[in-house]
């Protein structure tokens, strides 16, 4: 009871079109883009760096101009006064620390007195509880 296998039963594919050709075909077409693509790409890399290098030696010369301008050219009324104000800063500053130093060297001698004074105190305190003792 065995099935036999009918060999006039032909196994063809599926699709009556022959798609070895399509897909020989799509693959030919994709390789074109690809190709077009990679062109394209090629060309926007190097005006991408063509572009840079310019926008930097145009900064470069920007930044040059200004600092070579700032260097020679005077300077204007804000920027004297500024400067002055900045001058009058710093040596108020300087004062407030010297007054600071005095205050704090005034301080630090108090202290120590007042410590000198308390060591005394205590002693003739405890020297006070002996006797009594």
């Amino acid at each position: 009871m065995s099935a036999s296998i009918d060999s006039s039963v032909k196994i063809t594919k599926p699709f009556s079109s022959d798609t070895d050709k399509e897909k020989k075909d799509l693959e030919l077409d994709a390789d074109l883009y690809r190709d077009k693509l990679e062109l394209q790409w090629t060309g926007l890399k190097s005006e991408a760096s063509t572009y840079g290098k310019q926008a930097l030696i145009i900064g470069g010369v920007v930044a040059t101009t200004f600092v070579v301008l700032n260097a020679f050219l005077p300077k204007s009324k804000k920027e004297k006064r500024a400067e002055a104000e900045a001058e009058i800063y710093k040596a108020v500053e300087s004062k407030q620390k010297k007054k600071f130093a005095v205050g704090a060297a005034v301080q630090s001698l108090a202290w120590t007195l007042a410590v000198g004074w308390a060591r005394q105190k205590l002693k003739h305190i405890i020297a006070d509880d002996r006797k009594i003792e």
